[in-house]
Parts: C-alpha cells; sequence; structure tokens
C-alpha cells in the first residue's frame, strides 16, 4: 500500500531535503520530520503522528482490526501496534542533547512497554557534519543534574563523542545514550515505536513540561547513562553502507546489537530481482524505479514512495533499477 505524506511540524528547523525526496510541499511551518508508516502518536496527543491511509482512515485502525494479516498477530504496545516507528529527519539545525529512555524506565514511569533505541541511516550531509554520542568519560549524575538546570550545553556537548558522518554512515543509538544531531544531516531513522525524548536541554527549544515527558530533572538524568561510552563499543555502533553498495542483497544495515529492536536492508541497486521474506515492513525507495511484486500482484514504486507491506502479503520481490531500504521489526525476521 503506497502512503501519503505525513510530515509533522516540530520544534526545529529543516525540512528541504524531505520535499525533495518525496515531491510533495511541505506544510507551513517547521516540518523536519516525517512519521513513515507510522501507528504511533506523538508524546502526550491522541492522533499526531498517525499516517493516513489513501482512501481515507489510519494505517493504525486498519492495523487493529486485523493485526493477523498486518503483523502476523497482535505485538505488545496493544491493537495497531507494528512494532517499529520509521521517519525521515532533516536536522536544518543542531537538534539538543537528549536521551531516551530504555525499556525498563519506560515501563516503570511512563507505562509503556516499549523505550526508544534508534539508529540513524545517513541519506545525505553537509560537509563537516557530525553527531555527538555518548559520553567521552564517566560523568556525576550530580554535575549532569546542574548542566541541565543550567542549560550548559557546552559542558554537555565538550564531554560527549563527535563523530564525523557522511551519506552511507549508520549510526545506532541504544536507549540511555545521550546524543545530539548536528544541523545539516538527512537521515532515515529505525526506532522504537514510542515518543520518548528527554530534553537535557531545552531552552529555545520546548517547554519544561515536555522536555522532560512529565518527569523532573532528576528523573531525566536517571534515565541517561552516566558511564563513558568507551572508543571500542562506540565504533561498534556505526557502520557505513552507501545506498550504492553492491553484492548479495538484501544487504544487512544496521549493527547486531539492533536485532532485539528493529531491522533494516538495503534492497537494490543493479536490476536484479531482491527477495524478501514474509512479515510487516515499510520500504522507503531512495532512488530509481521499480514493482514490488507478491502472489497477488505488483505495486510500481519510484523515488520518494513509501510503500507499507503487510504479512498477509507473504513473500515478495522488488524489481527494477530501484533503491529502497526496508525497515521491520526485529520479530519480523530479515536477511
Amino acid at each position: 500500500m503506497l502512503l501519503p505524506p505525513n510530515r509533522l511540524v516540530h520544534f526545529y528547523a529543516g525540512g528541504e531535503a524531505i520535499t525533495a525526496l518525496r515531491g510533495v510541499p511541505a506544510p507551513d511551518g517547521r516540518s523536519p520530520e516525517e512519521w513513515v508508516a507510522s501507528t504511533t502518536t506523538r508524546h502526550g496527543e491522541a492522533s499526531t503522528g498517525l499516517s493516513p491511509l489513501p482512501g481515507g482512515g489510519l494505517l493504525r485502525d486498519a492495523v487493529a482490526a486485523d493485526p493477523d494479516g498486518w503483523t502476523g498477530g497482535v505485538l505488545p504496545g496493544g491493537p495497531g501496534d507494528v512494532g517499529v516507528l520509521v521517519k525521515l529527519l532533516d536536522a536544518g539545525q543542531r537538534l539538543p542533547v537528549h536521551v531516551h529512555p530504555d525499556r525498563v524506565f519506560a515501563s516503570s514511569h511512563l507505562g509503556s512497554c516499549y523505550g526508544k533505541t534508534e539508529a540513524w541511516y545517513v541519506l545525505d550531509a553537509v560537509p563537516g557534519a557530525r553527531v555527538h554520542l555518548g559520553w567521552r568519560d564517566d560523568v556525576d549524575p550530580d554535575d549532569l543534574a546542574r548542566a541541565v538546570l543550567a542549560e550548559d550545553s557546552g559542558w554537555m556537548l565538550d564531554r560527549m563523542h563527535a563523530v564525523d558522518v557522511v551519506p552511507g554512515d549508520v549510526v545506532l543509538v541504544p536507549a540511555g545514550t545521550v546524543h545530539a544531531i548536528g544541523a545539516g544531516i538527512f537521515v532515515v531513522e529505525v526506532q522504537e515505536p514510542s515518543d520518548f525524548s528527554l530534553l537535557l536541554e531545552h531552552v529555545g527549544f520546548s517547554g519544561p513540561e515536555e522536555a522532560f515527558l512529565g518527569l523532573d530533572v532528576a528523573g531525566a538524568v536517571a534515565a541517561t547513562g552516566t558511564r563513558a561510552l568507551p572508543p571500542g563499543d562506540l565504533a561498534g555502533l556505526c557502520r557505513h553502507v552507501p545506498p550504492g553498495s553492491t553484492g548479495p542483497l538484501p544487504l544487512r544495515v544496521l549493527p547486531e546489537q539492533a536485532d532485539p529492536f528493529f531491522a533494516a536492508d538495503l534492497l537494490g541497486p543493479g536490476g536484479a530481482s531482491v527477495d524478501v521474506p514474509a512479515g510487516f515492513g515499510i520500504l522507503v525507495v531512495l532512488d530509481g524505479s521499480g514493482v514490488a511484486v507478491c502472489a497477488d500482484g505488483g505495486v510500481a514504486v519510484s523515488r520518494g514512495d513509501v510503500l507499507a507491506v503487510p504479512h498477509g502479503a507473504g513473500a515478495w520481490q522488488l524489481t527494477g533499477e530501484v533503491t529502497a531500504v526496508l525497515c521491520r521489526p526485529s520479530a519480523a525476521g530479515t536477511a
């Protein structure tokens, strides 16, 4: 099922890269994100973030009405859960230093079975673009709390790893790891299906209530890992998988540490058919054109298209001169 755009207005600048890929104008206001085939809502809101269907209605409602057909059964998040959230994220400015809670913290403090481990697949980046990820040395929780209260982003950024990124780079961000995406970076983001972000700097971005998900500074610090991320561990969270990669396909995109949470595979290029096993998937077409073919027929796809593939479609193929990334929940099973 080809899905229409689902752009979100947000607190930071960006969005022209999404407009260029998707081929549709941006809505009014800042719209640096598109939530792709989403059955997840923005935190504290009833419907913002939910993907519409081409004929009307919402994808979440369709999944809830037929969980066997869409996902092979009801997933832990309940009716409508597809087990993964995919975004197009175009950072027109540096995002605030922030952290996402893990599943244990989310269960005990936020009433959710999902935390928010995420991964970035870099589609484009300006020269010199970089992300910040993890602490270089252990930090004292009390010092971190003081920095958060003082909005001392310099204190935080100076203590974090700075990682230069180019198109094709992949970065996995485990829940609890402090991070910030720099300006001029366009990514496909794959994550657990939640909207839990604790902004350790928020002035100019949001109010304190939204920044801390209704918690206080102590709660935000409690969700933040304060141990150093050793260089070897940092290297294990990063890969380079250029969209023009060749070889046996599908080609795994994410590090193995992502397997308990979600998966992403590169399909194409080269014109050969790529066989894909059955399972719910979200296909983002990055370049070219082709056809997604299952036993019941085919759907033509081209650059910028987003395709939601239900479990009930069975095994399928992507054919043609097309490059795409396929994102799936961890239980779907990938190459």
